[in-house]
């Protein structure tokens, strides 16, 4: 069972042709594809479709991009979401400082909010980390409350990793740049216990080689689950296992 742990499926290069998206990932698969959202308005975008796609799962969340415009409200509009039967985690969330760092504080106070629902509902936590893993950790342990979830994308460096494994509740997701050329952190992968991998598309984006140059979509997950069979020594099928046993414990309510 391959499942694509991260998809923007509500993108309309995705939801126009959803149908035929999600045909090729049966074809190539998989099986089960989580979708996380960065605002009020992509959440119940992707609420509908998990509504009507058996193998699509929702979470739902405020991307740091859009911290700005925030109010309390946007905050108890999403604690309502939380109980949809198909939200099987929080997110995307998290910190970023490579677009716009001005609302810096209003980010960590927002993600924050986010770790505190996750502790009430008991679901996990799907983390943006750009720019900002050191923070991100930091606000985690500060927190000090009963939380899992998924790196997404990681893009840190080894201290990072290694701070990152040693919270133990926690997975590490990696994306299609792991099949460029010119990616340079492929030892990230190598030292990523694989208990600790998930896989994901990050659809629409990051594309993996073969298909660089179009649109991503879950389909393609397998080849970035190729890469990383390569990198840590294991094989493709030992790999698919294990990744769908990682996934099941993060995200149980999506099994």
């Amino acid at each position: 069972m391959i499942i694509d742990t991260h998809a923007h499926l509500y993108y309309p290069d995705l939801k126009d042709r959803i149908d035929e998206v999600l045909e090729n990932a049966i074809n190539n698969g998989i099986t089960k594809i989580i979708a996380p959202a960065i605002d009020l308005k992509t959440s119940e975008a992707i609420l509908e479709l998990a509504s009507k796609h058996e193998m699509i799962y929702a979470a739902v969340g405020f991307h740091p991009s859009d911290i700005p415009e925030l109010t309390d409200k946007d905050f108890d509009t999403l604690d309502s979401l939380l109980k949809e039967d198909k939200v099987v985690a929080i997110g995307e969330t998290g910190l970023d400082y490579y677009w716009d760092i001005t609302y810096k504080d209003k980010q960590k106070d927002f993600f924050r909010r986010h770790l505190e629902l996750s502790a009430k509902y008991n679901l996990p936590i799907i983390i943006h980390t750009r720019d900002s893993v050191k923070d991100a950790i930091k606000l985690i342990k500060e927190s000090n409350l009963k939380v899992n979830g998924q790196f997404h994308c990681f893009s840190g460096d080894d201290t990072d990793l290694k701070d990152a494994l040693a919270l133990e509740s926690y997975c590490i997701s990696y994306c299609g740049n792991i099949t460029y050329k010119n990616f340079d952190a492929l030892d990230l992968v190598r030292q990523t216990p694989v208990e600790k991998l998930l896989a994901e598309t990050d659809s629409p984006f990051l594309t993996p080689v073969p298909h660089r140059g179009k649109k991503n979509e879950p389909a393609f997950v397998k080849h970035t689950i190729e890469k990383m069979s390569h990198l840590t020594n294991t094989s493709f099928e030992s790999l698919v296992s294990q990744l769908e046993s990682n996934t099941r414990s993060l995200f149980p309510k999506a099994f």
